[in-house]
């Protein structure tokens, strides 16, 4: 398209390229000093007019790139997290969305936990939970202080929990919404944003899902409003180049003739398929009457960095906070 330069003939190249399409289109810039074909010729003749038309360039589309023309990424190397088995079938990678899910009482949150403890000391990762089910002041504490020194707090020394309030001061945060707020998407992804800017954090943890309060258009249907939130929790994610766990209570589930639960899938997490289709790591969290958990990568993508689906077995060692192999 060779349009005048002026402001009609810019409009007028805009709006053809509206309608054939701009992945069609090329258009024509001129030389220093020329608005149009006519001033091209009566300047440079008619190997100018030809040589112009020839150096016509694409309209530019926006998200189309060849690969130099893309900027540099950081390296994001994956993180084993020290959990017991583990290394080959979850590394934590920033950029990721990991769902975990499990029926209540069976240490969903406890595995989360220990990952998140374990990240810290390992690779200094900074840790953000907004886990609505827990009291920072009192559930946290006791927890973070018997995982660090790996003694019941009645057993511990004041020296000790003097260290261990003082780990817990320098690697994590709460979200902790007060009497009048509504705990909605949007409010908690603004907390999130401030802890990841002003504080580092590598690691936000959202302990349960259905805590929040979903603000549904009525348009939508629960399964596309779930798809669409996932999604934006994973631009968050990529965005800030950190690692997002959501921690989702499946739907209710029948015990067997045994009185044992069934062993749930990611497609068990109510409202919506997306729960397996979204995230890049799915996790399952199972206890049986032994006592032994079962942890069960459902889902991992690119499994060459991040590790393969597979399950451990692990055993909770309760004065310690922590697992270990069964």
């Amino acid at each position: 398209m060779a349009t005048d330069s002026d402001g009609p003939g810019i409009a007028l190249l805009n709006d053809m390229a509206l309608r054939l399409g701009r992945a069609r289109c090329k258009w024509t810039k001129y030389p220093r000093g020329c608005k149009d074909l006519a001033d091209v010729l009566k300047t440079f003749g008619q190997r100018g007019v030809v040589e112009t038309i020839n150096r016509a360039l694409w309209m530019e589309i926006d998200g189309l790139y060849r690969m130099s023309e893309l900027p540099p990424l950081p390296e994001t190397p994956p993180h084993d997290s020290g959990f017991p088995g583990l290394a080959a079938h979850f590394r934590l990678r920033p950029g990721d969305l990991t769902v975990v899910t499990g029926i209540p009482g069976h240490g969903k949150t406890t595995v989360v936990n220990d990952i998140a403890c374990r990240m810290v000391e390992r690779h200094k990762w900074r840790v953000a939970f907004a886990s609505f089910e827990q009291i920072p002041q009192r559930d946290h504490k006791r927890w973070l202080r018997t995982w660090y020194t790996g003694r019941f707090v009645a057993e511990q020394s004041p020296e000790e929990l003097s260290l261990a309030d003082h780990w817990i001061e320098q690697n994590f945060l709460f979200v902790v919404p007060g009497e009048d707020d509504d705990v909605t998407l949007e409010w908690l992804v603004e907390r999130l944003s401030s802890a990841v800017v002003r504080h580092g954090v590598k690691l936000l943890i959202i302990d349960p899902w259905n805590e929040i309060e979903h603000d549904r258009p009525p348009h939508l249907t629960s399964t596309e409003y779930t798809g669409l939130a996932l999604r934006a929790l994973k631009r968050f994610a990529r965005k800030h180049q950190i690692h997002l766990i959501v921690v989702a209570h499946p739907k209710m589930l029948r015990r067997d003739q045994h009185g044992e639960y069934p062993f749930p899938s990611l497609y068990d997490i109510a409202d919506s398929a997306h729960w397996y289709n979204r995230p890049e790591v799915g996790i399952v969290v199972w206890r049986g009457k032994d006592g032994r958990t079962i942890v069960r990568i459902a889902k991992a993508r690119y499994h060459d960095e991040i590790g393969v689906p597979g399950e451990v077995v692990v055993r909770y060692v309760r004065e310690q906070s922590t697992f270990e192999a069964a």
